[in-house]
């Protein structure tokens, strides 16, 4: 592979801080060092670990590599800004030290940010590996798929992207601390308001899933946190909602089962409110927001505990209509659903 550093393309700051990351940390380095895109400076930022982090990190001798080290454990949060504030290049790629980057990540990310100079946000498809097989997930593309999945969660996966460099130091601060384990949904959340998101069509990135991920480890102040985000962007994008109405919009976002018939009731009287706003202010293109709600539905359905209730409920609402699922795979959920705790 030719790696010569041609300096007549844009530069690409590689941002990824370690805490305790030694298991995976090779692995991840190895694959932004052999990017066939070779003119990039690798911002490490060591997060004061206390495993082998540190000594793998300085036995690569590659003058693209830039280590801070934070001289104890100051978190995520600051260990990106702190990255960020030092970038020198036109984009920045994130990067986690327990991930792969695909040879060609950088190659086709530059390429499709410098043919949409409108675009501040690239993503890509990628596959969710572990030690029990691989996953495919393919990266919303459009700006209208994005906002409408980020009005419910986080509709990017934050490792795979290259983001424009000017955007994210409009911001201030980047990534903020009142957001803590959900620091990149809200990060999203407000970079969808000052420029447009979108993604390369081809796979070129490997997410590993393992039992020490925040989603896993730090499930509940994520929720909280993703909570007050949703609250954030609804009111942002201009829909108008109730107490009651945001308690179901942030339960259906977080997956949480809807443990009454009541409940559901609300809820898919909550999507029908969002179609109806979201005609009036067009923000997303209906046929976009119609599916997303749709498929909203069709989870709230199978995520309760009220068994063929919920079934039957499921296919008495016009709602149905709006997305394809299995009704199969929907009977199932709501069988096994109903004795869950």
């Amino acid at each position: 592979m030719d790696t010569t550093v041609n300096t007549s393309l844009p530069l690409v700051s590689v941002v990824m801080s370690v805490y305790n990351g030694a298991a995976y940390l090779k692995q991840a380095m190895d694959s932004i060092l052999s990017q066939s895109y070779a003119h990039f400076e690798f911002i490490i930022i060591n997060d004061g670990s206390k495993d082998e982090s540190l000594p793998i990190i300085s036995s690569y001798d590659d003058s693209r590599i830039k280590l801070i080290d934070n001289g104890g454990n100051k978190g995520l949060i600051y260990s990106l800004n702190k990255g960020i504030e030092v970038a020198n290049g036109k984009y920045v790629a994130r990067m986690d030290a327990d991930d792969l980057s695909l040879p060609k990540r950088f190659e086709k990310q530059v390429a499709f940010l410098e043919a949409d100079p409108g675009l501040g946000v690239c993503g890509c498809n990628y596959i969710e590996f572990s030690e029990k097989g691989e996953t495919y997930s393919e990266a919303f593309k459009t700006q209208d798929e994005i906002l409408g999945w980020m009005l419910f969660n986080a509709s990017v996966a934050h490792p795979s992207l290259m983001i424009r460099t000017s955007v994210l130091k409009e911001q201030v601060p980047v990534f903020n601390a009142e957001f803590k384990h959900a620091e990149d949904y809200d990060l999203w959340s407000r970079l969808l308001f000052t420029c447009r998101f979108g993604a390369v069509n081809e796979t070129l990135f490997k997410y590993r899933e393992h039992s020490g991920q925040v989603t896993k480890v730090h499930r509940h102040e994520q929720i909280i946190s993703a909570n007050h985000i949703r609250k954030n962007i609804l009111s942002r994008a201009g829909f108008s909602f109730s107490e009651p109405e945001l308690y179901i919009h942030n339960a259906m976002g977080s997956s949480q089962l809807l443990r009454s018939v009541e409940e559901l009731q609300q809820a898919e009287k909550w999507l029908n409110s969002l179609l109806s706003q979201n005609r009036h202010l067009k923000l997303i293109a209906e046929p976009v927001f119609e599916k997303i709600v749709g498929k909203q539905w069709f989870d709230s359905c199978g995520n309760t505990n009220l068994g063929l209730k919920a079934f039957s409920a499921y296919f008495k609402s016009h709602l149905k209509t709006l997305y394809k699922g299995s009704a199969l795979k929907l009977l199932a959920k709501c069988i096994v659903r109903q004795f869950r705790k």
